[in-house]
């Protein structure tokens, strides 16, 4: 898996990443004409390697949604997840996961149409969401403050 390396203060060439690491990062949604309509409307935007098109991990992120929170540019250049995959990691449905990813209080990513999510994200999320009861009490936290009443 490409690493990258788009420091600037860095002298090696920044990692281009090809359209198979794409297909694997996007799942089902990157097919051979995905990728061309995207680059042809201007939104995926590659680089060529002298014989192939590749991206940088700019272009993927700024067509995915735009650049990685500070300090999360490892965790985003991950593995995504699909819906089903954060549902079953969460212990819910992936209507709600949807629903969650929609009111923007879970962070995806987005490929096409397809809602992809960011282990990292989705476990500081669960974290956030799921929280244990008894852990509040022993921190002397009222659940009617945690749930904002």
């Amino acid at each position: 898996m490409p690493t990258g390396h788009e420091n600037p203060d860095c002298d090696s060439p920044p990692v281009l990443l090809d359209r198979a690491f794409l297909r694997r990062r996007w799942r089902f949604s990157a097919s051979d004409t995905f990728l061309w309509r995207h680059e042809q409307r201007g939104l995926l935007v590659p680089v060529t390697d002298g014989t192939k098109l590749r991206y940088t991990w700019d272009a993927v992120f700024a067509f995915e949604g735009g650049p990685p929170p500070e300090g999360m540019v490892a965790a985003y250049k991950g593995d995504l997840l699909t819906v089903e995959e954060a549902a079953r990691l969460c212990s819910v449905s992936p209507s709600y996961i949807r629903a969650e990813a929609r009111a923007e209080n879970l962070p995806s990513r987005r490929a096409g149409r397809a809602c992809l999510f960011v282990p990292a994200e989705v476990e500081a999320w669960r974290a956030r969401r799921f929280v244990n009861r008894k852990t509040l009490k022993k921190a002397g936290i009222s659940s009617d403050k945690w749930n904002g009443g």
